[in-house]
């Protein structure tokens, strides 16, 4: 599936309505970092917390039901989304999502926990041993899902988009996990990390930077970088970092051995998505049965292993298993279809500049 590349509208393509919608999201984000600044204290007290906390206590149908709403904004469920996006969708915002996802959690939420330090609400049942400020389901909510709404562009999804992370946060306070504050925060946080990675995207020229740099330069950037920033001192960045690591060296790797096809019938994209994400939970729990996972290269390694399956060692199986197109048969088939697009847009130009109109039904 093919998306329309970013550009400048990113909420619509009729300009007012884009000013207008820019205008709501930093009026939103203005209102609740002042909401955050001014009742600080409120919004981390039990007198606020604890009567939204109390309908999953007593309620285990709104407890489940939470528990599944708090699920779409959560580490695990993101990397199944983007494995099938990757695999059956579309490969680049697939790939962009496996590393928007770990940075997004790192930089909005584990860093400043660790800042912070402050603790999370007393809760009966509930026990997590970190932080609490700002909530990184809230704030991953935000970048994702608001990632995914800019890329798709349509109103619905915007909606869902945002209907969503609102539940999300609002889960994260009836679940005990987190004050009000702090889902506050946390969306304030995501929505200014996915405003800056969307200004970088706009500007960074990423073919022509491709272009410059060889190739084994940029597979040697993309695993020593993340690598090397994995041993600052924030205890989850080996296993985030892992997951940007294995993402870029599987995808340049996969560019260059593999250039699979994602097209196929209803069975074939039923069976990816089975056997590829079948060694996931393997690779990210079994593994820590054997290996001492608090050596932080040890778990940049087990989590790079995890993407890296993903983007690249998974292709390789789907293909021997007949369930994609790849190698040199897929490669064909792109450059003819580039070969078609290429035909199609010279004969339009060849028809306007006769003085025709170009049709749909004509092409």
């Amino acid at each position: 599936m093919q998306f329309k590349p970013l550009t400048g509208q990113v909420f619509s393509s009729n300009p007012r309505m884009e000013v207008f919608c820019r205008f709501l999201c930093c009026l939103a984000t203005v209102a609740m970092t002042v909401l955050m600044y001014v009742y600080w204290q409120p919004l981390r007290s039990p007198e606020v917390a604890y009567p939204l906390v109390s309908l999953t206590i007593t309620n285990r149908y709104w407890a489940g039901a939470f528990r599944v709403i708090t699920s779409l904004g959560s580490e695990g469920f993101f990397l199944v989304v983007f494995s099938v996006v990757y695999w059956s969708v579309n490969k680049a915002l697939g790939f962009w999502g496996f590393v928007l996802m770990p940075l997004s959690i790192l930089v909005t939420s584990e860093i400043p926990k660790d800042i912070t330090r402050l603790p999370r609400p007393d809760v009966r049942g509930v026990a997590v041993p970190t932080y609490t400020f700002p909530s990184g389901h809230a704030s991953g909510a935000a970048v994702m899902w608001g990632y995914a709404a800019i890329i798709v562009r349509k109103t619905w999804f915007w909606a869902a988009a945002l209907a969503v992370v609102a539940l999300v946060g609002f889960s994260r306070i009836t679940l005990g996990y987190h004050f009000p504050g702090d889902v506050l925060g946390g969306l304030v946080a995501g929505i200014l990390f996915l405003a800056v990675s969307l200004w970088l995207g706009l500007r960074v020229d990423r073919e022509s930077l491709t272009r410059r740099l060889p190739w084994s330069v940029l597979l040697t950037l993309a695993f020593v970088v993340p690598f090397l920033l994995a041993f600052m001192p924030v205890k989850v960045a080996p296993g985030l970092l892992g997951y940007v690591a294995g993402a870029g060296v599987g995808y340049l790797l996969q560019k260059r051995y593999v250039r699979f096809r994602l097209d196929g019938g209803l069975v074939q994209h039923a069976l990816r998505g089975l056997i590829g994400l079948l060694p996931v939970p393997m690779l990210l729990l079994g593994l820590t049965r054997w290996i001492p996972m608090e050596w932080a290269a040890v778990k940049f390694l087990q989590y790079f292993l995890t993407t890296f399956w993903i983007t690249f060692l998974a292709p390789l199986v789907f293909g021997r298993l007949g369930l994609m197109v790849v190698g040199e048969e897929a490669a064909r088939a792109e450059r003819a279809a580039r070969g078609t697009a290429e035909s199609a847009a010279g004969a339009r130009e060849d028809w306007r500049s006769a003085g025709g109109t170009w049709t749909t039904e004509r092409e």
